[in-house]
């Protein structure tokens, strides 16, 4: 299963936050999973890819050209811009986990959302929330839906893992959606 992460990149972010990611970063790292990230080198990100890297994980990486010159990763996947980034990290991902990040990360989240409700995409997507750092955008999104801007069926397109084991709930929960799918492929054939 790959599983594209997404979290903070700047150096100033609290050493809370970065250890939280990096908690994260530790048990994933024990699954049998590819990961899909962006190519920033400074942060959680680089935190974050030490971890998986030092655990043999097999690393896809997505960004511009002159950024991946400087990444280590299984596969680079060049791109021109942010947004051909999030769709590339979407497009080869078979699952989103969303940590804790800045403005970059929760717009990222918001697209993706926003994008699996469009085309009803059955992709799972999660938000890692034991911190608190999504509870604004989920008032946002809530402030939305009151105003009729958003139908209550958003809530179906993501998961809010708000521990370590609701997250490993969820992981197993789309590692065996994508199992159950590979055998009945397999079937049809």
């Amino acid at each position: 299963m790959n599983v594209g992460i997404m979290c903070g990149s700047y150096e100033t972010a609290s050493m809370e936050s970065r250890l939280n990611n990096s908690k994260i970063a530790n048990l994933v790292a024990m699954k049998d999973y590819c990961f899909v990230m962006g190519s920033g080198e400074t942060g959680s990100m680089r935190d974050v890819k030490e971890i998986l890297k030092e655990n043999g994980k097999f690393l896809i990486v997505v960004g511009r050209e002159d950024e991946l010159d400087e990444v280590n990763a299984d596969v680079k996947v060049p791109v021109h811009s942010t947004f051909e980034r999030l769709e590339a990290i979407y497009k080869n991902s078979d699952v989103i986990l969303c940590l804790t990040g800045g403005l970059g990360t929760e717009s990222e989240f918001i697209s993706f959302l926003n994008n699996k409700i469009e085309i009803k995409d059955d992709k799972p997507l999660i938000i890692y929330n034991e911190d608190g750092s999504y509870n604004y955008s989920l008032k946002a999104l809530e402030l939305k839906r009151k105003e009729g801007l958003v139908d209550s069926s958003y809530k179906l397109y993501f998961d809010e893992a708000r521990n370590i084991e609701e997250l490993a709930e969820y992981l197993e929960k789309a590692e065996n959606k994508i199992n159950k799918s590979t055998e009945e492929r397999k079937r049809v054939r």
